[in-house]
């Protein structure tokens, strides 16, 4: 059989599968499937080919396992009938035939249906990603789900169409009598060619490249429809359904906040999502300190120091403010203005269920008379109501998760904490003179003996890896470079014979295998 009637088959199987609202009925019972199986010559020997061909891993039972080798997979007659042979366990073995529609399921058939299709292709590229210059983009969201019915005025359908040339429309549908939905709200709008670019290249970077499908039962879907300068369509489908750190989630909340329409669908069904936009933290400690020689005639017995912290992350102004108001008359600022960095520091929170949970002291803990830590934390959303959380500045008296949310403040100022003018290593270091050699002295484990070795790589710094000879066999190794030195030949540290030179900088390849010898 050609190949072009197996791209055919393939294309319409995982269309098909990729169908969130397709049954076991539809995906197993349906005899098509073997029809064409045998028409195509694909054999059914219970996967035991496939298996022989991976034997290491366990390929046809666990889609993650597939997904690992399935770029390596080239014989189109060993694909098909595995395909084959895996429908047929459900087909026959199975019982309930429902079972095929489990994600990890679903996901082994739309692996291997995806790379039978890419195979098979004439142009030897994937007819599931998208080609060309996005002209138009429609997207169907239905939040139509299994469980009770819909109440006829329930908003049930969102259609949204975007063109190249900034228009879009977008129209509101309820569940109505079930049997066609109503037409609740319409909206067209006129956008500015930036908002419009933009819009439209997130969604062609994203889909023109193979992306991970969310299948996910008893949930809604959305369905996107792109459309390019050539007049060519693409169809894209998934689960509507928030996926943390999903980059589809993201685009769906670029739309909703370049829009300015927090009532989309989009691809997560997170309608009126709501975020924080600005977190105070304010942190104060009391404490009473008895001088050891008080003067004679005062009438006070102990010394206050009124200490104070204070951190606004403020999502609008894109900056984070660190105070310490260390006493009267000191106070230490650092303001932190990172285009971008405040929304990821933001990012990733359940508003509901963020610093939510206290469990508190029991009574009978032992207090401190001389000193007190108090704190306020105060939240603002986008939507929700001003949240103020208050209590004593310990394990207990603070929300569970505070020990998360200061180790990513602690991470994101300390990404930055760059500098060079203070750094002795950057104003001690002298310029190299042409008649002087470059000695760098590295080390293997840290804490480890130090190896003196020899570059005519200027650009090499300290703590950079660095591939070296080792050994009489003189085999590769990684080394960090601990200190850099500039000598004349007959300077050098050790005799210039003896001290070999360093292979080259590390790169990302080098790390792919465990072995620390390359």
């Amino acid at each position: 059989m050609s190949n072009k009637e197996i791209h055919k088959f393939a294309r319409k199987w995982f269309d098909k599968f990729r169908d969130t609202k397709a049954t076991g009925r539809d995906l197993c019972e349906d005899t098509a499937f073997a029809d064409e199986c045998f028409a195509l010559g694909f054999q059914m020997d219970c996967g035991e080919s496939f298996i022989a061909a991976y034997p290491d891993l366990n390929v046809f039972s666990d889609y993650r396992e597939l997904d690992k080798i399935i770029d390596s997979v080239k014989d189109i007659q060993l694909l098909g009938s595995a395909i084959f042979s895996k429908w047929r366990y459900f087909n026959h073995w199975a019982g309930n035939g429902e079972e095929i529609t489990l994600t990890e399921n679903r996901g082994w058939f739309i692996t291997a249906l995806g790379r039978l299709e890419l195979l098979t292709s004439e142009s030897g590229v994937s007819g599931f990603v998208f080609k060309g210059t996005l002209k138009k983009a429609k997207l169907i969201s239905n939040s139509l789900c299994y469980g009770p019915c819909p109440m006829p005025d329930d908003e049930i359908e969102q259609r949204l169409t975007l063109t190249d040339d900034g228009r879009l429309f977008f129209t509101r549908y309820n569940y109505g009598n079930g049997e066609k939905y109503i037409k609740s709200a319409e909206r067209r709008i006129k956008l500015d060619n930036e908002v419009t670019s933009h819009l439209l290249k997130i969604l062609e970077e994203y889909f023109s490249d193979e992306f991970n499908v969310i299948m996910a039962t008893d949930v809604g879907e959305w369905k996107l429809i792109l459309t390019n300068t050539e007049d060519e369509d693409f169809c894209f489908r998934g689960s509507l359904v928030p996926t943390k750190n999903s980059i589809l989630d993201n685009i769906s909340d670029v739309f909703r906040s370049s829009l300015d329409m927090p009532e989309l669908y989009m691809f997560d069904g997170n309608a009126f999502k709501d975020r924080i936009e600005k977190m105070v933290i304010d942190y104060h400690r009391n404490t009473k300190i008895k001088p050891s020689n008080i003067p004679e005639g005062t009438l006070w017995e102990f010394v206050t120091w009124d200490y104070s912290e204070k951190i606004v992350i403020d999502r609008k102004n894109e900056t984070m403010t660190y105070i310490h108001n260390i006493g009267t008359g000191c106070v230490v600022e650092r303001k932190y203005c990172i285009e971008g960095g405040i929304d990821s520091l933001l990012e990733g929170y359940d508003t509901d269920e963020f610093l939510n949970t206290i469990e508190g002291n029991p009574d009978d803990v032992v207090k401190n008379p001389l000193e007190t830590k108090d704190y306020t934390i105060t939240i603002d959303f986008l939507y929700g109501k001003q949240r103020v959380i208050t209590g004593t500045f310990d394990k207990y008296g603070l929300p569970e998760d505070f020990p998360e949310l200061a180790n990513n403040i602690i991470s994101f100022m300390q990404f930055y904490e760059i500098n060079e003018i203070l750094d002795s290593s950057v104003y001690g270091k002298a310029l190299r003179r042409q008649s002087e050699l470059i000695f760098c002295n590295v080390i293997f484990e840290e804490y480890g003996k130090e190896y003196c070795y020899l570059t005519d790589d200027d650009t090499l710094e300290k703590g950079d890896l660095v591939i070296v000879p080792v050994g009489h066999d003189n085999h590769r190794s990684i080394a960090r470079i601990s200190s850099i030195e500039y000598h004349k030949k007959e300077e050098a540290p050790f005799p210039i014979e003896r001290i070999k030179k360093i292979i080259r900088k590390c790169t990302d390849k080098d790390f792919e295998s465990d072995d620390k010898d390359i």
